[in-house]
């Protein structure tokens, strides 16, 4: 089995496809949406396609953890005074309050992930092969 040379290598990939990825990690989804929207060549619209699916996933986790963990508080505390806010009724509370801690923790984990995704998907882009990020939901599969 043969390597690639330099030039072949460089043929299959392309910069914007292994940009994508630091790019997301620095702007969220929204780089790699305009990446993915303006570019021609299939090797960056796939890599940007896979880092949006990741880069939503994580923004819509974050949105149901804060959702949830506000939906469990019983009572919020502005400037010092104690203020009871239910939102559900008192048994529902805890257990919305439970699945919102468990989101929030869930959510730093995959944060911390972002970083580590990061660095494998841009080491895989520069290699000239692409990588899914594992655990992403494929929000962009949809819009095609």
């Amino acid at each position: 089995m043969s390597t690639p040379s330099g030039s072949e290598l460089s043929d299959e990939r392309s910069t914007g496809g292994i940009l994508v990825h630091l790019l997301g990690l620095l702007t969220g989804f929204f780089g790699p949406i305009i990446l993915y929207a303006v570019s021609d060549d299939e090797f960056t619209r796939t890599n940007a396609r896979h880092a949006i699916n990741w880069h939503v996933t994580l923004f819509v986790l974050a949105i149901a953890a804060v959702v949830m963990f506000v939906l469990g508080a019983d009572e919020i505390t502005i400037l010092g005074d104690a203020t009871a806010v239910s939102l559900v009724p008192a048994p529902f509370d805890v257990a919305f309050g439970l699945v919102g801690l468990l989101l929030v923790i869930a959510l730093v984990i995959a944060t911390f992930l972002t970083f580590v995704y990061t660095i494998i998907a841009t080491i895989k882009a520069i290699s000239g092969s692409v990588w899914t990020y594992p655990g992403a939901i494929g929000f962009v599969e949809r819009f095609r």
